[in-house]
């Protein structure tokens, strides 16, 4: 019993600490429109995008402070290639909100 305790702890502090900066809701609807999501995010200086391997500075270029992340979205654009995406804080919230009217999500 004590496993199960421990796995909804686990649980709960993943989605405090990972899922909830993200707002889970709009990574849902990224994936849903994924080559939309990507060329968005290519475009925005709210957004930083790292295809394939991220580089060995890439806490340099995207610090902790000043940027949340790192989310992992498949984009079949670029071959189903996982990309990896961190958002400036706190700009990043209004350009979740702009991205899902766009794309007709509720905000």
């Amino acid at each position: 019993m004590n496993w199960l305790l421990g796995l909804l702890i686990l649980a709960g502090l993943y989605w405090f600490f990972i899922l909830r900066p993200g707002r889970l809701y709009f990574w849902q609807v990224a994936a849903q429109h994924p080559d939309k999501a990507y060329e968005y995010f290519l475009v925005s200086p709210v957004w930083k995008i790292f295809e394939g391997k991220l580089p060995d500075n890439y806490k340099e270029l995207v610090p902790k402070q000043k940027w949340v992340g790192p989310f992992k979205l498949y984009v079949p654009k670029i071959g189903a290639s996982p990309v990896t995406i961190f958002g400036k804080h706190p700009e990043y919230l209004a350009s979740q909100n702009e991205f899902l009217r766009q794309v007709g999500g509720d905000t």
